[in-house]
């Protein structure tokens, strides 16, 4: 992989927010980074990208979970996600109680990032902080403003095609709704 035109060194010393060392690895092993920015996004508009598919929060395992901790089927999934070797890597001891304790953090202290940036790409899609994305979009709703770290990375074509028709798709669904 080529050069980073950031580096790690740059992003670490940025006083206006702190990135979790692993997640710092693993973002420099997976991708080539351009360039990056602090802005504020409603948390609805964050996406998730995984296995070439493209979605909203409400659609993941963790935000049902959130929603409905006391359906089996919820309970299920996010069980599954937890043992997922790709989502043990930067948090080997992932688990129900960690979310529950995460999410009652938040409902205490406001979000600093600071403390722990939520990092979307250049497509708004979550590349650190699915949980804190999922948990602020459980507590204060769609439109709630989110400071977020927006990286320019690296994407191949499909996310490239992928996320006009998403955007398209949800915009004609929410005018039709």
């Amino acid at each position: 992989m080529a050069k980073s035109s950031v580096s790690r060194k740059e992003l670490e010393s940025d006083p206006r927010f702190r990135i979790n060392p692993e997640a710092l690895d693993s973002l420099f092993r997976t991708h080539q980074i351009y360039s990056y920015e602090l802005t504020e996004i409603p948390v609805g508009k964050i996406r998730r990208y995984k296995n070439q598919k493209l979605s909203l929060l409400t659609d993941t395992d963790n935000y049902r979970y959130l929603v409905n901790p006391d359906s089996d089927e919820n309970k299920a999934a996010y069980q599954r996600y937890c043992k997922d070797a790709t989502n043990t890597k930067d948090n080997a001891g992932r688990s129900e109680e960690m979310f529950q304790a995460l999410m009652a953090q938040f409902q205490k202290e406001p979000y600093d990032p600071q403390k722990g940036i939520i990092i979307v790409d250049q497509y708004n899609c979550i590349l650190d902080g699915l949980h804190r994305s999922c948990i602020f979009l459980r507590l204060f709703g769609a439109d709630h403003p989110l400071t977020v770290l927006r990286m320019t990375i690296q994407h191949g074509n499909r996310i490239k095609l992928l996320h006009p028709l998403f955007e398209l798709k949800q915009a004609l669904f929410h005018r039709s709704g």
